[in-house]
């Protein structure tokens, strides 16, 4: 039974052109009952409120606390699916310090409007939840890169037919690219490289 909670949070949404990938890591760690639907698929930076009604003052707050100058985008390496008691989740791999400096940013941009992130004594741990089947599988590795190109203000709810959550995107924030992609890099024969694609 959905939790008649509702959440919102600031995250990252998966976007269509890692999806087909993701949907093969469900199914390699067995996830086909309860696989976290495509277009659900996320990583939430914070959550910024849970209540049992809407709280309709939450979104202008938020919005005002973050303003339109957000810190450059920061990549996410994905590292490992591995099953907990509760289902699979894919985790970022090494110190993760890029997001985490994101996230403080943020953190302290929230407090100046008396916003606490919720659920975060222990910090930051990025990840994106594929499932909740029970895993039995053997966790496997994956190297991947995502750099998302836009903060999402989401708030997810029952659906009226009581049957799971849905997320609703309440405002948008675009992402600038991290600053290191902006350098001057050369090929071997001195000519400039393609431009980078980033899956977002």
């Amino acid at each position: 039974m959905s939790s008649p909670i509702i959440r919102t949070f600031l995250g990252f949404q998966l976007p269509l052109v890692l999806r087909s990938s993701f949907a093969e890591w469900q199914r390699r760690a067995g996830q086909a009952g309860r696989a976290v639907e495509p277009d659900m698929l996320h990583l939430t930076l914070c959550v910024v409120g849970e209540t049992l009604q809407r709280d309709l003052f939450l979104k202008s707050r938020v919005v005002a606390a973050l303003g339109t100058s957000l810190p450059p985008a920061a990549p996410i390496r994905f590292g490992r699916v591995h099953g907990r008691a509760m289902g699979a989740e894919l985790v970022t791999r090494g110190r993760s310090t890029e997001i985490r400096g994101f996230f403080d940013a943020i953190a302290k941009m929230l407090a100046g409007y008396g916003i606490a992130p919720l659920h975060r004594r222990s910090g930051l741990r990025p990840h994106i939840t594929l499932g909740y089947d029970r895993s039995t599988f053997d966790a496997f590795d994956v190297i991947h890169h995502w750099t998302p190109d836009a903060l999402l203000l989401i708030e997810s709810r029952p659906r009226v037919d009581a049957r799971g959550r849905e997320h609703i995107v309440l405002h948008r924030w675009p992402l600038l690219p991290p600053a290191q992609s902006a350098f001057a890099f050369m090929t071997e024969d001195g000519s400039p490289p393609p431009p980078t694609l980033r899956a977002a």
